[in-house]
């Protein structure tokens, strides 16, 4: 049979064994039942930070209702009280004219904590005060009642306990679950671009960083490509690489040369991103608006997610480099001919759209064929190069070529109205018109490269694809007529064609 004492603590317990999701839970249901117990006016809980010997007030119960509470108290001055705190686990209070009560709680928390460049599970010991009230000065507490105070705190100590491991245990759930969720959504990822995103979003979401960025470098990593970042609002803003400054550029690459699994920096968390030894990026996160310490859990998760992040980096940006590789002319660096038509196609829904204006060049290698004949197909091959280079570095930034086939190449020029156009045509002129032909192949005699170039303009030419290549190859047809090696706009020269009306 359970004697008076045991069976109030039996009670006691009953009512505080619940499945609380944290401290404060549990505390509000173990101190009202301290109040119904001890028949109290008020009890206080105190977080005790030992270090700084202060009693931080954090709740405060009265009439069965728990209030936060905030207030740090020193106890400096009072070294024999804390003596007998800690030597008994209770202890009388000095500083009230009623009867109040100090109990000690320990329990333990299961924790992680970084040394060097590992984390290590550990178990922390918390220390937490109860200070129990009665307003009547008659109504002392006695020894008896203090022995079952002292019970009862290690009850709440016990039960403490199991919440911070039970904590613990779902925490990591969650962030497992999380990270699960964030590996799905990026695998579902068509693009790079859009998985990054998406990544970006959900680590906010769920980590509740203030700030989340992700460097992404180039093929080689010699260099950062883009920046993406998410703030609070979720939001994710994008920037080119060029845009960094340059002492945040030395600071990333000494990360990277330092071999470091991590860097701390001004409060910011830096992790590097690498499939073996390939540089793909980095992962950036704070709190430095909201101050909120970044828990040791959130660290070790994104730690070991961004080996997932890289691997996905890693693949998405091959399967682009292969995409981009399909895109363009291995020989000429030029985009391809299927490539082209999907540009050419946005641009003209574009200035169709927009009501904006157009231009297309056809180009040809004059005498590409004799060059062949003459010289060999691997003077051909580098008549191509030369000719492609001198296109990719004379053209505008908006401005988009490519190899149509054979010694024909094709230039979309948007926005560019058949006057502008000419201006470019002649600058493509005179600049391969300046390419000479090795003389160790020519035995001695100088011989150049020239183009021919037909030029039609949207609206006024044509408003399809296929009407303004017709056109640009008539006025293309022209050129070669008259004895090649220049340009001409069709309208210009559309009444001189042999089989072609003068069109209005």
């Amino acid at each position: 049979m359970f004697d008076k004492e045991s069976y109030a603590l039996f009670k006691f317990s009953q009512k505080i064994n619940v499945n609380a999701e944290n401290k404060r839970d549990l505390l509000d249901c173990a101190l009202p039942a301290l109040l119904e117990l001890f028949k109290l006016d008020r009890v206080y809980f105190f977080d005790w930070q030992q270090e700084r010997a202060l009693l931080s007030l954090k709740l405060m119960c009265k009439k069965e209702y728990c209030m936060d509470m905030q207030e740090d108290i020193s106890v400096l001055s009072e070294p024999e009280f804390l003596k007998e705190l800690l030597r008994d686990g209770a202890a009388d209070s000095t500083d009230l004219n009623y009867p109040a009560v100090y109990v000690l709680l320990k329990w333990k928390c299961p924790t992680m904590v970084i040394e060097g460049e590992s984390v290590k599970n550990v178990v922390k010991t918390r220390v937490g005060v109860l200070r129990l009230e009665r307003f009547r000065k008659n109504r002392v507490f006695t020894d008896q009642e203090v022995h079952l105070i002292k019970r009862v705190a290690a009850e709440i100590s016990l039960q403490l306990t199991h919440t911070e491991v039970d904590q613990a245990k779902n925490r990591r759930l969650n962030t497992a679950t999380a990270l699960n969720d964030l590996a799905t959504i990026f695998a579902s990822s068509l693009r790079l671009s859009d998985g990054l995103e998406l990544i970006l979003q959900g680590v906010q979401k769920y980590f509740r960083f203030d700030r989340v960025r992700l460097y992404q470098t180039n093929y080689d990593g010699t260099k950062i490509k883009n920046i993406w970042g998410v703030d609070i609002s979720g939001t994710v803003a994008r920037q080119s690489g060029d845009d960094l400054p340059e002492d945040e550029r030395t600071l990333l690459r000494d990360i990277f040369d330092s071999g470091a699994a991590y860097r701390m920096i001004h409060n910011v968390v830096y992790i590097p991103l690498q499939v073996q030894r390939n540089k793909v990026g980095f992962l950036t996160f704070d709190n430095l608006l909201s101050r909120r310490r970044i828990d040791y859990l959130d660290f070790v998760s994104l730690k070991q997610f961004s080996n997932q992040i890289a691997l996905a980096i890693d693949n998405a940006a091959l399967f682009e480099r292969v995409q981009e590789l399909s895109n363009y002319d291995e020989l000429t660096k030029l985009p391809v001919r299927r490539f082209f038509n999907e540009k050419l196609n946005e641009e003209i829904y574009r200035s169709k759209r927009f009501d904006l204006i157009m231009s297309l060049m056809i180009i040809d290698i004059d005498w590409f064929k004799q060059i062949n004949d003459t010289y060999g197909h691997q003077i051909g091959d580098w008549a191509l190069r030369e000719v492609s280079r001198v296109i990719r570095t004379s053209l505008r930034q908006t401005d988009f070529p490519c190899r149509y086939g054979g010694d024909e190449m094709v230039i979309m020029l948007p926005r560019t109205n058949s006057d502008e156009a000419k201006i470019i045509a002649r600058r493509l002129k005179e600049r391969i018109n300046a390419i000479a032909i090795p003389d160790r192949y020519t035995d001695g005699k100088r011989v150049t490269l020239s183009i021919s170039q037909g030029v039609a303009s949207y609206p006024q030419d044509g408003k399809t694809g296929a009407e303004l290549f017709e056109k640009a190859d008539k006025a293309l047809y022209w050129v070669k007529q008259g004895g090649r090696g220049t340009y001409a706009v069709y309208r210009e020269v559309c009444d001189r064609l042999p089989t072609e009306k003068k069109e209005a």
